[in-house]
């Protein structure tokens, strides 16, 4: 027996009885060098292999229902062909007035609001296309065209397959034929109560002109504040730059009077000095000198002038600090798998449903509801004028 075998044969009785593994590493310490690396890589590969089935073994199951890129889950494709079939049958046919629903959230009062918005009828334009009536001006000489985004409210109002309503039964009796596929979505009921709020397009047009006036009112005031807090500031620090040189203008006042009266009384003794010096001999000038510089040191000692105190200026206060303002805690931004799936997100406290490339629908009760639009990440804001994206069948 080899001893390599004869050590597999130890390990596998160490199962049967017990053995100390002082003995088994004397035993393997014993062996020449070619058979100990040999059994060290053999060593390595068992533990690499044992660790990726540990590993294996903890790995999370796979997630199932997730889609194929550019494909379209089961449960939504009907609800989005019969959209597309209304969308065709305006655009070729024109449609009729009608009332398109729009859920929000009240900012004042924190209530959940349903807008009714009457959209109005098609007429036809120079072209002979159906447009949306009182749409050609000036800046649309064409008139606004019917979207993906009015199919879906039009087609919850021509049929609703949870409340089997509509106005147009024929017409989704029509596209069910031609479809033949059953609707699985599952029927649950609405048992929330809701505020709804009717308007016309044009009141609702009016309505978002108000809000982007009161937003450009609000940055004039902010820009204003910054104005005054700047003024104010500049007013200050002028009023303590002149406070500061009226402490300072006396000082010097006083410092200038005493040198000028000290050059005068100067000027004088030098005059007098030079007067008798003319009249009298050298002795005597020298002598008079001599007195009169005497009585001249004891005049200027009697009438001595005071020197000037220095003054030390105080230091202007500096303004107080300004508090700082408390920091906001981040907001926790919202993300999801890139599953191609739509999964729940809040937006104003309105319920909607959105998936990794930030398309956006309303929730119809965890089914897919009408198109909302696009979210933009960088800028934070619902871009509700882009167009609802195009599904491939298979």
């Amino acid at each position: 027996m080899s001893a390599i075998a004869s050590l597999a044969a130890s390990s596998t009785s160490m199962t049967e009885e017990t053995r100390p593994i002082e003995e088994i590493i004397q035993e393997i310490c014993g062996l020449p060098t070619d058979l100990l690396g040999r059994i060290s890589k053999q060593a390595v590969d068992e533990m690499g292999r044992r660790a990726k089935t540990s590993a294996k073994s903890k790995k999370a199951p796979k997630k199932t229902g997730s889609m194929p890129k550019g494909r379209v889950p089961d449960q939504l494709r009907k609800p989005r062909e019969w959209v597309n079939h209304v969308k065709a049958d305006a655009i070729a046919n024109g449609w009729p007035s009608y009332t398109m629903h729009q859920t929000r959230k009240n900012k004042e009062t924190g209530e959940k609001e349903e807008e009714e918005i009457v959209m109005p009828a098609s007429e036809q334009n120079a072209e002979g296309a159906h447009v949306f009536e009182g749409s050609i001006t000036e800046k649309l000489p064409k008139g606004r065209a019917f979207t993906h985004k009015d199919a879906m409210s039009l087609s919850a109002v021509y049929w609703k397959v949870k409340t089997q309503k509509g106005d147009r039964q024929d017409l989704y009796e029509e596209f069910d034929t031609s479809y033949q596929e059953d609707d699985n979505v599952s029927q649950a009921s609405d048992s929330s109560e809701k505020v709804v709020v009717r308007m016309t397009a044009a009141e609702k047009e009016k309505q978002k002109e108000e809000k982007a006036a009161e937003k450009e009112r609000e940055k004039e005031r902010k820009k204003q504040e910054k104005l005054d807090e700047k003024e104010r500031k500049k007013q200050e620090k002028a009023n303590a730059t002149g406070k500061q040189e009226a402490k300072s203008t006396p000082v010097k006042k006083v410092v200038k009077v005493v040198k000028a009266a000290s050059a005068a009384a100067s000027k004088a003794e030098s005059a007098e000095i030079d007067a008798d010096s003319i009249s009298l001999s050298p002795v005597a000038a020298s002598a008079s000198s001599s007195s009169s510089s005497s009585s001249a040191s004891s005049a200027a000692a009697s009438s001595k002038i005071p020197e000037a105190t220095p003054v030390k200026l105080a230091k202007p206060a500096k303004p107080a600090a300004k508090p700082m303002a408390p920091k906001k805690a981040k907001k926790e931004e919202w993300t999801c798998p890139n599953d191609n799936l739509v999964h729940s997100w809040e937006n104003d406290g309105v319920k909607l449903l959105r998936n990794f490339a930030g398309q956006v629908w309303m929730d119809d009760e965890g089914q897919l509801g009408e198109w909302v639009g696009l979210w933009n990440k960088e800028k934070k804001f619902l871009d509700t004028d882009a167009p609802a994206p195009e599904f491939e069948d298979e």
